[in-house]
């Protein structure tokens, strides 16, 4: 895809490097059952979990918000309406998976003993349902908004936005 503005080609990267960091998670959840939990101090497991918290501290709700924001307003008014009422509803379930996911990310890298085995079952029950939710919704901004978004910014719009995407 040929995208003309610095700002669409960033939200692109990031659905590209969402969708990566989402394969190595799925991998990792379906490596282990229900009775069998991952080694939580091992290289594999700190790699994928440590990713996984910045993407759920920081990429995933700035992403999320600098679309709102800026991107959302410009789509909707320009007859996207449905499309954007679609792109928040799934917003608004990865973002309550994020408030579910975050905390147990943060206990299986910070507690030495890592999740219990009930928490271990909540959090891949969850990891799973967050790569379904996530992968679909990159998807739909992929091949549907952001080629859109991309016609429908001017050059001083999309300087601004992306300005303001980096200070985020």
């Amino acid at each position: 895809m040929d995208l003309q503005f610095e700002i669409s080609r960033r939200l692109s990267r990031e659905h590209q490097e969402v969708t990566s960091l989402l394969t190595r998670l799925a991998k990792l959840m379906q490596s282990y059952r229900m009775e069998n939990m991952p080694d939580w101090q091992g290289p594999e497991a700190r790699r994928v979990l440590s990713d996984l918290k910045g993407a759920l501290r920081t990429e995933v709700p700035n992403h999320f918000a600098i679309e709102e924001q800026e991107l959302f307003p410009l789509y909707s008014g320009e007859g996207g309406a449905d499309m954007v009422e679609l792109l928040l509803d799934d917003h608004q379930v990865i973002l309550d998976l994020v408030e579910e996911i975050r905390p147990l990310v943060e206990k299986a890298l910070d507690s030495p003993d890592g999740l219990t085995r009930g928490e271990w079952e909540g959090f891949r029950a969850k990891c799973n349902a967050f790569v379904t939710e996530l992968c679909s919704h990159a998807e739909k901004e992929e091949f549907g908004f952001v080629p859109a978004i991309d016609e429908l910014l001017d050059p001083a719009a999309a300087k601004r936005i992306f300005n303001r995407y980096l200070l985020m």
